[in-house]
């Protein structure tokens, strides 16, 4: 009950409602791709003990460095029919292993960024990717959570916001670290034999605030900065 209350606190701080129009979840791997369609597999590390994170993926503008339809890069809309965002976390994960769940989503084609958690939209600075068409883009490993100490994850854990606001309940912005893909990390049987490529990130060096979160900056690749 615990991550099912946050997960749905997560989609209604970021302005969604569960039944909003969303990318297609797998629980079970597909035998084939469509391949008119993309597809993501992520890996989230828990927010805390029994506790999940979501991850918002926005089609992301690079010239304009901004999210397709808004602010800097409104004259670039979403088509209809598109994503406008892509939340991982908020369905079943395809695997369910201790500490570690592993999400795999089909997607519209394109450029995405790693705009938004729960609570903090990495605006100062994130990490975009393109998804092709009849591939999975594997987009490695991702943990988040709060400056404040609470973080399971030692590169967070050691991640402090200012002490008088680390014990008040969404005031404090989430750090984010993120690991691609490489030999060794988990994968599912079951898509081994799918097409699969690691995503190439490169800087998103901005984009805007568009649902009012609390502002961060990702953490370098790798988790070291």
């Amino acid at each position: 009950m615990k991550a099912l209350r946050f997960a749905l606190l997560a989609l209604a701080a970021l302005g969604l409602a569960p039944s909003a129009r969303a990318a297609e979840n797998f629980d079970k791997a597909p035998a084939a791709l469509d391949p008119a369609k993309a597809y993501v597999l992520v890996r989230l590390g828990e927010r805390a003990p029994g506790t999940w994170n979501v991850l918002m993926l926005s089609p992301y503008d690079a010239a304009a460095q901004d999210l397709r339809g808004r602010g800097r890069a409104k004259g670039n809309p979403v088509s209809a029919g598109d994503d406008e965002r892509v939340m991982a976390g908020s369905g079943r994960p395809l695997v369910d292993a201790p500490h570690v769940r592993t999400y795999l989503l089909m997607i519209t084609p394109g450029r995405y960024v790693l705009s938004n958690s729960a609570t903090t939209c990495f605006c100062l600075g994130s990490f975009q990717f393109t998804a092709e068409a009849g591939r999975i883009t594997d987009l490695g490993t991702i943990y988040i959570g709060p400056e404040n100490g609470t973080s399971p994850w030692g590169v967070l854990a050691k991640r402090r916001s200012s002490p008088d606001i680390e014990d008040i309940p969404y005031a404090v912005a989430d750090a984010m670290a993120v690991y691609p893909f490489k030999e060794g990390m988990s994968m599912p049987p079951a898509i081994m034999h799918l097409p699969r490529v690691a995503a190439v990130f490169t800087p998103a060096s901005r984009l805007g605030n568009h649902y009012g979160r609390l502002i961060n900056q990702a953490l370098p690749l790798g988790g070291v900065r």
